[in-house]
Parts: structure tokens; sequence; C-alpha cells
């Protein structure tokens, strides 16, 4: 239904929305429109012309925030260009960083910097690998596996911890559900999220 495609998109907006703001970048017109939208989806006097342009505005405003995002990660990390990614683990303690929130990562490399800890991207995080501003941490070493969805395969049997930190996460396996961590809006239950602080 076309109140189903807003709901979605909102989802989307509201998850990069939420990255862009995490690294001070806002757009009062996304803003405004996010409420004007969910507005919609709980008017029943609505009429069907009005809700199809409610869903191509829905579209305009992800393309919108989707530019928001970019600008964001380019400012603060710099334009991504083309890198070769190593794809074999080294040895040696690692967490491999899933999703695609670049400053949930930042911080990782931050708190891990000179401490022998190995890091790997995987799925959605392969192409912070470009930017200028994340590569340039050395134990920032490759990317482990392939897409999100083969998360369960790939983490089956990985001696490693694993941090998710978009939306990307799907239930985990026991076998590394002691190892998997969230955090910022990404949740679980059973699982350990590491908060702000």
């Amino acid at each position: 239904s076309l109140r189903s495609t807003i709901l979605y998109g909102l989802k989307g907006i509201s998850a990069y929305g939420h990255q862009a703001r995490f690294i001070d970048f806002y757009n009062d017109q996304l803003d405004q429109f996010y409420f004007i939208a969910l507005e919609s989806l709980t008017n029943d006097e609505i009429k069907l012309e009005e809700l199809i342009r409610m869903t191509m505005r829905t579209g305009d405003m992800a393309t919108q925030v989707m530019k928001v995002l970019d600008d964001a990660n380019t400012t603060k990390y710099k334009n991504p260009m083309p890198h070769k990614v190593n794809v074999n683990r080294k040895k040696g303690p690692f967490i491999v960083v899933s999703g695609h929130d670049l400053r949930d990562l930042e911080m990782l490399l931050e708190q891990t910097e000179g401490k022998g800890v190995n890091i790997y991207t995987h799925g959605e995080m392969l192409p912070a690998h470009g930017y200028d501003g994340l590569k340039k941490y050395k134990h920032l070493v490759g990317n482990y596996g392939s897409a999100w969805q083969n998360q369960q395969k790939e983490f089956d049997n990985l001696p490693g911890c694993i941090l998710m930190t978009t939306n990307c996460l799907m239930r985990p396996r026991e076998s590394y559900k002691d190892r998997i961590y969230t955090t910022s809006v990404v949740g679980w239950d059973g699982i350990k999220h590491i908060g702000v602080d």
C-alpha cells in the first residue's frame, strides 16, 4: 500500500538522517517533512491523490537525505577514491565492523589505535577504505566476507568480535552470539549493546 511505502521510506530517511546528525549535519526541510509524512500515515481522511503525492515526496526526500549524508561523510572524511583492499586475515586479534556508519567505525579505530587489534570491514562498510580520513588508520587492514545477507554463514566460525553499526543485523546464531555487539540505534534481544559513552 502507499502508506507502507511511505513508512519504509521514512525508516530509510530516519536511518541516514541519524547518521548525518551524528556528525553534525542537519536539514530542516527533511525534519519538517518527516513529521508531515508521519501525520499522513494516521490521517484516515486523506485522499488517494494526496497519498500518491506524499509517496512521491518521500522518494524525493530519500534522495535529499542521501545527499546530506554524502555531504557529511565527504566533509568529515574527504571524497572517497578507488582503493585496493586486502581480503586476507592477518595474524592477531581483530574486530569486524559491519553496517555503514562511518563515525562508529572511526570511533572504534580511535579507541583501538596502537593496541595491536586489527580492524576489518564487512558488507556495506567496505567503501570506508576509500576515505582518506579513515584509511589513515594503519590497523584498518582489510575486508572480511561479503554482503550483509551472508553474515550468519560468514560470522559462524569467525574467531573475533563483530560490531554492527546499522540496521543490517540478522538474527545472530548461537555460535557467535557472545562475540557480536551492537551500537547506536541497532539492537537485538540478548546481544551486548555499546552505548554512547
